[in-house]
């Protein structure tokens, strides 16, 4: 029988280690010397000790301190080393040599997945006899071996693998703090701290050294817990700890043969686990780590041991769902219970945090929290503003979408109304209007609370500024509407015509800031770019011939200028229009329909020349004395002249009960309680 080659360079090929698992080959090292040691006659006197050899001085981090990266690690133990049995099952690509221990013969592959070479020096015993065995391990296999004869009664066995020179990019993602890569081993190796038979472990890097024994012994241990629970006839085991260092998120460990596989973020399934927790009892704080353990994981851990191989269609516990067969799910229930004292702190605060956004910066969401209280549950702790108003916006938008699922049901019910009792339909009638109300509250606070805001800007916009001098028109102009873009690329929200007209919403096209010939339904030449023009067609036709029945002309003046007047450039804009032609199968010109009115309005400073011009144009002075009004009958054109107190005082006056009644409201003013 001819002997099986292996491909290691395949092999390397089929194994994937993500970059986030880097350290993941060290981790491998350190649990063979575990068990090494555990097979050994060292076993009450084991030592494993890990030297990180840093980089020379010419490759350095960006940190402040400039710590050098980590190029290389030598694990040494005292274990028995390469002996026969070892050495033929290291040859052995998935040995079943150490199956009982979970040992998937691959993980030695893992070293040639960062490191650009390994190697192996072993002093062991073997038939009372002492040898040295020593081999590199590359993409090629095994190179420069050697197996000796040695004595000496003061040499004692030991193991040491190096493993050299770290690869791109893993080498970038390793920690460069000693004290993060002891945290990280202790936290993948728990389960062997746990069981009291893990051996001494050193880390050094030759200058800083960390006993992690003595670590877990005086900062993990004593906060140790643990769960039991079962599913589908397997058993688990869940271990809760507090980690004060060396953590920078809340976790859900899975582990296989005693060392970790995969990690869960607990943030994403409760929402109050987003940073840090810190309490009045507690004020270091510390991160939730959790361990799950268990048969089951061990069995369908694959070969590398970096995933789990669940297989839901053979009916296998899902990992990913959610329900009684859920592995994370069942175990999330018991970490809400072991930190439900924290949790339910960290509610009270978001609750509160929630309440004074929505009540001092954004009312919008008033409707949403009293007909979802639930919401709280969902909103992540600590955010910043901006943030907790995205979150609070999704939950609108969630709303939305069961709204919707409700308002098909009804659709549904509708058409088969004699399958339901009167009151059955009625309850789905009255639960789905009820969250139509509400939703329709919630639509109009968020477009109330958003006009005040753009008042507030439009009245700095109006204000003399640092250096005594009024903003240009451009500013007011992008405020009321963007510039240079029509009704068809710019969203209604975007538009605040009403700030001038509030039937000025409503419109069939609009252009800002746009050249004459190039709106819709006119046929001219002229390059003069009118500052807004609104279209509105009569609502009484539909067709493509239907006359234009309205068309609004808005221009702005910065507040102090003095040279233009903006009823003359209206005027021509107006002649400019009607001399051009409708773009309508009968040819028939603009002005002959002699249907189509003008609005025009002129938005600038009233100053002394201004209302010169006002005058001039046989306009009124307006009741309030803040502008003027009049109509041309030549140019079939109504204008009105508004200063910027006006505009700014008149957009006021017409939103103030608005803003009362969403900002101060009255109870004793609620009709329906």
């Amino acid at each position: 029988m001819s002997a099986f080659t292996l491909d290691i360079a395949g092999q390397l090929n089929s194994i994937k280690l993500s970059e986030s698992k880097a350290l993941w080959p060290l981790f491998e090292t350190i649990v063979n010397s575990i068990q090494s040691i555990e097979d050994s006659p060292n076993k009450s006197c084991g030592q494993i000790t890990i030297f990180a050899q840093r980089s020379d001085s010419t490759y350095q981090t960006s940190l402040p301190n400039q710590i050098e990266h980590i190029e290389s690690f030598i694990v040494t133990d005292n274990g028995c080393g390469f002996n026969s049995e070892n050495y033929k099952s290291f040859n052995t690509a998935y040995s079943t040599f150490k199956i009982k221990k979970g040992c998937k013969g691959i993980g030695r592959f893992l070293w040639l997945k960062a490191f650009a070479a390994v190697n192996v020096h072993s002093i062991y015993s073997e038939n009372n006899c002492l040898f040295e065995r020593t081999f590199d391990f590359g993409t090629q296999g095994i190179d420069f071996d050697s197996n000796t004869l040695i004595s000496g009664e003061e040499i004692e066995c030991k193991t040491k693998i190096t493993l050299k020179n770290m690869l791109l990019p893993y080498k970038d993602k390793i920690p460069v703090e000693l004290d993060v890569i002891a945290k990280k081993i202790i936290e993948h190796c728990l389960l062997f701290f746990i069981s009291d038979m893990c051996p001494k472990i050193i880390l050094t890097d030759g200058i800083d050294t960390i006993n992690l024994n003595q670590y877990f012994n005086t900062t993990i241990k004593d906060t140790l817990i643990q769960d039991r629970f079962e599913i589908s006839d397997h058993s688990f085991t869940i271990y809760h700890l507090k980690l004060p260092e060396g953590a920078t998120k809340h976790e859900l460990h899975l582990c296989a043969d005693m060392h970790e596989v995969n990690s869960v973020d607990l943030k994403s399934h409760i929402p109050d686990l987003n940073k840090k927790i810190i309490s009045t009892d507690d004020p270091v704080g510390f991160y939730y780590v959790g361990y799950l353990t268990g048969e089951y994981l061990d069995s369908i851990a694959d070969a590398s041991r970096t995933n789990f191989n669940y297989d839901e269609k053979n009916g296998q516990i899902s990992i990913s769902g959610t329900g009684q067969d859920s592995l994370v799910s069942v175990s999330i229930n018991f970490i809400t219970a072991y930190l439900s004292d924290y949790i339910a702190d960290i509610k009270k605060k978001t609750k509160k945090q929630v309440d004074n956004f929505v009540a001092n910066e954004n009312p919008t969401y008033r409707y949403l929290l009293k007909q979802y209280p639930e919401v709280y549950d969902y909103i992540p702790s600590g955010l910043s503003n901006d943030k907790l108003e995205l979150e609070l916006h999704k939950q609108v938008q969630k709303w939305e979408r069961e709204l919707k699922v409700k308002g098909q049901e009804l659709e549904e019910a509708n058409r088969k109304v004699d399958s339901l009792t009167p009151d059955a339909y009625q309850q789905l009638f009255d639960t789905y209007w009820a969250g139509v109300t509400e939703l329709s509250k919630t639509c109009l606070a968020e477009y109330v609370t958003r006009r005040k805001s753009i008042l507030h800007l439009l009245e700095d916009t109006l204000t003399v500024q640092d250096n005594g001098k009024f903003k240009k028109e451009d500013a007011i102009h992008s405020i009321i509407c963007p510039m240079r873009h029509t009704s068809d690329d710019v969203a209604f929200k975007e538009m605040n015509l009403w700030i001038i007209d509030e039937r000025l919403a409503y419109h069939q096209f609009l252009a800002s800031d746009k050249t004459i010939k190039s709106l819709p339904d006119i046929d001219s030449n002229s390059t003069k770019e009118v500052d807004i023009a609104v279209f509105d067609r009569a609502f009484a036709f539909s067709g493509d011939d239907a006359p234009l029945n309205t068309i609004t002309i808005i221009e702005f003046k910065k507040p102090d200028n003095q040279k233009d007047n903006p009823l003359n450039q209206m005027g021509k804009y107006i002649d400019e229009i009607v001399s051009g032609q409708k773009k309508r199968a009968n040819g028939l010109s603009f002005g002959a329909s002699g249907k189509t009115q003008f609005r025009c309005f002129a938005i600038c400073d009233m100053s002394p020349k201004m209302e010169s011009n006002c005058k001039n144009a046989g306009l009124s002075l307006m009741p309030d004395g803040m502008g003027y009004c009049g109509y041309h009958p030549q140019r079939n054109a109504y204008y009105e002249v508004i200063s910027y107190p006006k505009l700014l005082a008149d957009a006021k006056k017409r939103n103030q009960i608005l803003f009362d009644k969403l900002f101060a409201p009255n109870p004793n003013e609620i009709i329906n309680k």
